[in-house]
């Protein structure tokens, strides 16, 4: 399949990463011009982003970012230059809001080390598998919910369902008034940048409600927890060890807060995604027809890869340091576009195409490695993997063509996705 040709022409000056109008584009205006950073001035300087998540005389930090897939691994497995402490978006929160809504992907060494061997004993293999079992069978059942209907919305009906009940699973989360807050709070989290979900709140209102709604359940959650335990991910968390240390209670909080976000809002878009670009590209969801058992794991990879979920992580620079001819000075933010590399024309032939039969496929839509190289992926490919697997088998005709794009910065969102198949028959 040829490369579609880019809709932007043209220079480094003409693009600004810090306005909101920049992300109200499309995807496809999105990558070509990180297309023209990458080719003309792969670490450019950004004035501070246009956020009010900070109040305005406290916004006056701009950023470099990193567009070239190999800058961004390098910055990822050297956290000794490139610290997560302080701050993981673009936009800068209050230190406070930060501790208590970013966890430990937040912190360097020597704590990031011992919370995340903390976390990494209650997602041991035997708890994993577990997991696993419950995706599939959420994913099922889901699927034989909403086949019989022919039409709906994606995003109600599977992509907000899904990782909503998974994560119920994750945490035994009761049903009812707890779960739907829950997960409600999940799902509106990354979205402060997008005025309409916003409503009459400010982003950092919408932001903050929603932590502390997390930070609410969590606190009912823990305590019931520790005196009577279950077989869930709450548990484990409580009960976990590393090195004779146990999490605290807050600490436990604000992992809670990542998970929420990482189990519902990223693996919600990119299973919407997932569907829309099928449906953009009916030739590549032929090739899936042909075989999905073969084929669904090197298009889960490709879905990753195109999607990108999640656009950015930021890191903040511990030294002076020169990359690319650019003069980063300690202190500076430094934002790692995951977007940007996962279209590296220098790694990926034919970026722009859409391909699941692509091999090699060194995306890096998890992280560019090192040390904070995403918990999550293996249950987000084992959730992405199960999903197709059902509606490419059971209702292969799908058609999602007309998404409703999220405004954001730092999540690919899609708040909508009308569809349409053939009605699965009992």
């Amino acid at each position: 399949m040829p490369t579609p040709d880019l809709p932007v022409q043209t220079t480094h000056g003409d693009i600004d990463l810090s306005s909101r109008a920049f992300w109200a584009q499309s995807m496809e205006e999105r990558d070509a011009a990180f297309a023209v950073l990458r080719r003309e001035n792969p670490v450019p300087w950004s004035r501070p982003a246009e956020s009010d998540l900070l109040p305005e005389d406290d916004n006056t930090r701009g950023f470099w970012s990193l567009t070239k897939h190999e800058d961004i691994r390098m910055a990822s497995r050297h956290p000794e230059i490139f610290s997560s402490a302080g701050g993981i978006t673009m936009e800068d929160f209050t230190p406070e809001m930060t501790e208590i809504a970013q966890s430990f992907i937040a912190m360097d060494a020597p704590r990031h080390t011992q919370l995340r061997g903390i976390t990494m004993e209650a997602f041991k293999p035997k708890n994993m598998r577990r997991l696993e079992g419950w995706i599939r069978g959420h994913a099922r059942d889901l699927v034989s919910e909403m086949a019989s209907l022919g039409e709906g919305d994606f995003v109600k009906l599977v992509s907000i369902e899904l990782p909503g009940r998974i994560f119920g699973s994750f945490f035994g989360l009761p049903p009812g008034e707890i779960h739907a807050k829950t997960i409600d709070a999940a799902q509106r989290l990354l979205s402060w940048p997008d005025p309409d979900v916003c409503g009459d709140q400010t982003g950092l209102e919408l932001f903050a409600g929603s932590v502390l709604d997390l930070h609410e359940t969590a606190a009912y959650l823990v305590p019931l927890r520790r005196d009577n335990p279950g077989d869930d991910l709450m548990t484990w968390l409580v009960q976990a060890e590393f090195e004779g240390e146990k999490m605290k209670d807050e600490e436990i909080a604000a992992f809670f807060v990542l998970l929420a976000v990482a189990a519902n809002d990223t693996t919600r878009h990119a299973s919407a995604q997932a569907i829309h670009a099928f449906s953009k590209y009916p030739e590549q969801r032929a090739l899936l027809l042909e075989d999905v058992p073969g084929r669904v794991e090197g298009a889960v990879e490709e879905v990753l890869r195109w999607v990108y979920p999640l656009l950015h992580m930021r890191r903040t620079a511990t030294r002076d340091i020169t990359v690319r001819g650019s003069e980063i000075k300690a202190g500076d933010k430094v934002v790692l576009w995951y977007c940007s590399g996962n279209r590296d024309e220098e790694v990926f032939k034919d970026p722009f195409t859409f391909d699941i039969l692509r091999s090699p496929n060194p995306h890096i839509t998890f992280g560019g490695g090192g040390p904070h190289f995403c918990l999550g992926a293996a249950l987000a490919r084992t959730m992405l993997k199960a999903l197709l697997t059902e509606v490419y088998t059971r209702i292969p005709d799908i058609r999602a063509p007309e998404p409703d794009f999220l405004v954001a910065n730092f999540i690919n969102g899609i708040k909508s996705l009308p569809a349409t198949w053939t009605p699965e028959r009992p």
